[in-house]
């Protein structure tokens, strides 16, 4: 099982690179908060690295034999590195770029204040009170850190759907 870590640790750098690509690529370039890109792009991306990592070592590591807690452990691997890179390199970037995090703060400080209204209609005004006081108390590691959650999250899930999808045993 050791000999599929290094490969492993290899595509989950490879899937926090693009990651960390896209969320300055999106936040810099086109000053725009990318939080729900981040997102979306990792919706996309972890499926992918995780599906390229089982499907290379039960094709070519292992004569088209895939076990099921082969696939959970490597794919654990791919995300959980992919998580891990990403979550230190977006926090340094954002240390570095606080015009960047100011962005981000201030979106989702103007998406809070846009549904007032409804919050309140829906929970009350000390809800909303603390909802809008915890959003202007953000910091870095509490953005790295959702972006963080959510890979491991996507990562779990499509993990247990790909590793069902390839795992065949040795008869």
């Amino acid at each position: 099982m050791s000999k599929y870590f290094s490969y492993a640790i290899q595509i989950g750098l490879l899937g926090a690179a693009f990651s960390i690509l896209a969320f300055f690529g999106i936040g810099l370039f086109l000053e725009q908060d990318p939080t729900l890109s981040s997102q979306l792009f990792s919706f996309v991306t972890v499926p992918l690295f995780v599906g390229a990592a089982l499907y290379f070592i039960r094709w070519k590591f292992n004569d088209n034999h895939l076990s099921f807690a082969e696939g959970m452990t490597v794919g654990f691997v791919v995300y959980f590195t992919n998580a891990l890179v990403s979550f230190v390199g977006i926090t340094v970037g954002l240390y570095l770029a606080p015009s960047l995090f100011e962005i981000i703060k201030e979106n989702k400080l103007l998406i809070t204040a846009d549904k007032k209204d409804f919050t309140i209609e829906q929970y009350g005004q000390e809800v909303f009170d603390r909802t809008y006081q915890s959003i202007s108390e953000l910091t870095v590691v509490n953005i790295t850190l959702n972006d963080f959650i959510w890979k491991i999250v996507f990562g779990l899930f499509f993990t247990i759907i790909i590793s069902i999808i390839l795992r065949r045993n040795l008869n």
